[in-house]
């Protein structure tokens, strides 16, 4: 392996865990407040219960008075029942004064 595709495989992996970071920092938030999750699978049916744990791969959900075990794989969309401002929120943003890039796409002049 070259030394660019060494660094292009560290930058690849910091994307993948920076991603998994909302998606943990979501999950997490649903699992502690006890927030009712309402969960769409791929086959299109439609679970609704109480994130109970979660790790790289599944899911496991109070649903019907029985914990079900989902594999994210499965998981189209989580959509929770209260309003959960934990990343994207206005305040968040004006306490921490980021300061977020610009991009630009060569294709766009």
């Amino acid at each position: 392996m070259t030394y660019l595709e060494v660094e292009e495989n560290v930058k690849r992996n910091q994307n993948i865990s920076q991603s998994g970071k909302i998606q943990e920092a979501f999950l997490n938030h649903c699992r502690r407040q006890k927030v009712t999750a309402r969960i769409q699978l791929a086959d299109q049916t439609v679970m609704e219960g109480i994130i109970v744990g979660f790790d790289q791969d599944t899911i496991v959900v109070n649903a019907d008075s029985t914990q079900q075990l989902i594999f994210k794989s499965a998981i189209v969309c989580i959509r929770s029942y209260e309003v959960t401002d934990l990343i994207f929120n206005d305040n968040y943003r004006k306490k921490k004064n980021y300061a977020y890039p610009r991009v630009y796409n060569s294709s766009w002049s």
